[in-house]
């Protein structure tokens, strides 16, 4: 069996929660660093420091709106010993890698994620694909705020948490899309981390609808009850969508609302959305397991290298590829996560509960 990710158990204020985590993580975020301060002009078409001026502007919007997940960011900085601004711009990474003037390869995209009630059970699938730094810098942080919330997240140490399950019974996923209206606003990581402390599915929309958002962003959710809903975004539009007993979502919108103007060129995505409906609905007929189906989707390779479980592709001479950098399994009604590292064709899923 693999080695588990490293697992920090966290308390206190958003503050202290982040030193610990800088702490912990002290050489982890020492590396990552000075490998984007190489990496960055591939990514983005710009130095590293560049990005960090670029993502100067993006403060104010965010200690606005969320103070508290900025408080976490500080904490990290101060744990570390790192620079807070470069942090910052690690989390500023879609509003920088993503720009609408950057020109994307046809075939990227970021993130697969889909979730479905079987049985009495419901189930919530993500594939995050991002840059491959971020496989080494994963840790899986296990959140007690003081006089709130309680998660489970796992990502690279550098970042906030911005996918997973929650004492309260919901699991909150995102994909990355593409609309061509950002602006300076919130970022979106910082969006993402607020979702996690919500009530529930309700005040996670509200969150998210209430924040002058940076750029758009996918929300899926689903909760205990068996609910499902989705939230499209840009910066200035929302869609809400019920996601019935079974939804799936890649980097394209598919709201009415919003897919008219969507403005991803990956033909990737609706290739992954097409390949894991297929494979849902075989595996609900067949009355597959639901975990069991989960980890299944998540795995496949068909239309390689446009695939659900995404590698390194040697045949692209691009070096700005993402890879499935982490998979996991939610259930929301056991408060429990299955996480594999990098790719989970390669890696076995290990269980993580609140």
């Amino acid at each position: 069996m693999d080695a588990p990710i490293p697992l920090i158990e966290l308390s206190g204020t958003h503050r202290q929660i982040g030193r610990q985590i800088g702490e912990e993580m002290r050489a982890v975020i020492a590396r990552a660093l000075a490998g984007y301060e190489v990496r960055f002009p591939v990514l983005a078409g710009m130095t590293f420091a560049e990005a960090v001026e670029a993502a100067r502007p993006y403060l104010r919007p965010a200690e606005e709106y969320l103070p508290r997940a900025v408080d976490m960011l500080r904490g990290i900085a101060e744990g570390a010993g790192a620079s807070f601004e470069q942090l910052l711009a690690l989390n500023c990474s879609e509003e920088t890698t993503c720009a609408a003037d950057w020109v994307w390869p046809p075939g990227d995209g970021h993130c697969t994620s889909f979730a479905f009630t079987a049985g009495g059970r419901t189930v919530t699938g993500h594939n995050e694909d991002w840059y491959p730094d971020d496989i080494e810098a994963l840790v899986v942080r296990r959140v007690r705020v003081r006089g709130g919330a309680e998660y489970i997240s796992v990502g690279p140490a550098y970042y906030l948490p911005i996918t997973g399950v929650t004492a309260r019974g919901f699991s909150s996923a995102a994909n990355t899309v593409y609309f061509r209206d950002e602006r300076v606003g919130v970022p979106n990581n910082v969006v993402l981390a607020g979702v996690l402390e919500s009530a529930g599915l309700d005040e996670a929309a509200a969150l998210i609808a209430g924040a002058p958002r940076a750029r758009g962003s996918n929300h899926l959710f689903a909760d205990e009850t068996g609910r499902i809903l989705d939230v499209e975004t840009s910066a200035t539009r929302l869609a809400r969508l019920d996601g019935g007993a079974c939804f799936a979502h890649t980097n394209h919108y598919v709201s009415p609302e919003l897919s008219p103007a969507d403005a991803s060129r990956s033909e990737g995505s609706p290739k992954r959305l097409a390949r894991a409906y297929e494979l849902l609905a075989a595996g609900l007929q067949a009355g597959t397991d639901p975990v069991e189906l989960a980890t299944s989707v998540l795995r496949d390779h068909a239309g390689a290298p446009d695939s659900i479980c995404a590698h390194w592709n040697d045949a692209d001479p691009a070096q700005d590829q993402s890879v499935t950098t982490v998979s996991m399994v939610w259930e929301p009604a056991e408060r429990r996560v299955r996480v594999a590292a990098g790719q989970p064709c390669a890696h076995d899923y290990v269980i993580y509960e609140i």
